[in-house]
């Protein structure tokens, strides 16, 4: 069988969720297919390149509008396909478009990850044309029953949705030592709690923030991103204990996660579709304080399984349910050994790599 996977960029070079798990998919179903992928270059050069192992053809591109290329040579692409079923990751306008327009002759599989929320004004152009797109799909993959039963623009098409979450490469989560966690405490003044992702509006880090006077441990928020100046600010206004650890390697990434007690996730839009962050931390044997958003968050964090939920945009009931976690050090332990196991058992990427791939099969007659 041959397949193709469409998305605007691929990791690496862009380290993204979507990216990633685009890779990850090409990576293990190269064990039972012919895999390749299609993407833009974020330069005006068309090029084939191989990334780890993926042929990807990245198409020239004139720049980006709303974070989508613009990409006249897309569709001319598209058309050149030759597969027996290309998987579309959405939302991705750039492919959706160019689908529409070359109709190439391959069966299509979308993997819808969110809906587009903050682009209201765009949605009146966008929207129809999106629901033409989702109206050829044979088959749309979306990553939980939460998502699915919220998601207006799936409801439309919920008769050819199929439930695949998103997955991890769990063996990457190595501890590093006991004299790195040590380190850290130190760092910090002692265990503490994380939250580690880009800094954008629905993060809702601001809560972070103001629950850190209320929680019982450093608060420790790691990354960058457009909210990391106001939050700063935030923190020195309400004189809260947090530390601003930045960017991180992957590798300080991981140590940070061993090293923390809790992992905060108080996001506040739908915007946040799933939460890889959480699995991350998972991985590591820790449990998540997250929020109720009607979205994949309440799968990857269940609910007094593998850590808490409380209501979004409430830093009281974000910082009650850290410092219960924080207080519990058995039921901390337990939560966060669920959930590794869970991550290894259940969410392993070559383990969701080959649902997916069934499904392409399923489609394809094979």
């Amino acid at each position: 069988m041959k397949i193709v996977h469409i998305y605007k960029d691929f990791d690496p070079p862009v380290h993204g969720g979507m990216e990633h798990h685009m890779a990850l998919m090409c990576r293990f179903q190269r064990q039972w297919a012919e895999v390749s992928a299609l993407t833009c270059s974020r330069s005006r050069q068309t090029r084939m390149v191989d990334r780890d192992g993926t042929s990807v053809t990245e198409v020239a591109e004139w720049g980006r509008f709303q974070s989508a290329p613009v990409s006249p040579g897309f569709p001319w692409h598209m058309r050149r396909i030759h597969a027996d079923v290309v998987i579309v990751h959405v939302p991705n306008p750039t492919a959706e478009i160019g689908w529409l327009v070359s109709r190439p002759e391959a069966h299509l599989v979308v993997r819808y990850q969110s809906d587009v929320i903050r682009q209201a004004s765009a949605m009146r152009y966008y929207a129809p044309i999106q629901r033409r797109f989702l109206d050829r799909a044979e088959i749309i993959i979306t990553t939980s029953q939460q998502y699915l039963e919220t998601s207006t623009t799936l409801e439309p098409f919920k008769d050819r949705c199929r439930i695949i979450p998103l997955g991890i490469l769990p063996e990457d989560f190595i501890h590093p030592g006991d004299d790195t966690i040590a380190e850290l405490h130190q760092r910090y003044g002692g265990a503490y709690v994380l939250f580690s992702g880009r800094h954008r509006y629905y993060k809702g880090l601001e809560n972070l923030v103001r629950a850190s006077k209320r929680i019982q441990a450093p608060v420790v928020i790691a990354g960058d991103g457009p909210e990391r100046n106001a939050c700063e600010a935030l923190a020195k206004e309400l004189e809260a204990p947090v530390h601003f650890a930045g960017a991180l390697t992957r590798e300080d990434l991981i140590a940070h996660l061993h090293g923390c007690e809790v992992f905060a996730f108080p996001s506040v839009a739908r915007s946040e579709a799933y939460g890889i962050a959480m699995l991350e931390a998972h991985a590591c044997g820790k449990p998540v304080v997250a929020t109720t958003l009607g979205t994949g968050v309440e799968f990857v964090n269940l609910h007094n399984q593998t850590g808490l939920n409380v209501p979004p945009r409430d830093p009281v009931a974000l910082a009650e349910a850290i410092n219960i976690l924080l207080e519990n050090p058995e039921q901390r332990r337990a939560m966060g050994e669920f959930a590794r196991r869970r991550v290894e058992t259940e969410l392993h990427a070559e383990h969701i790599a080959r649902r997916e791939f069934e499904v392409y099969r399923e489609i394809a007659g094979e």
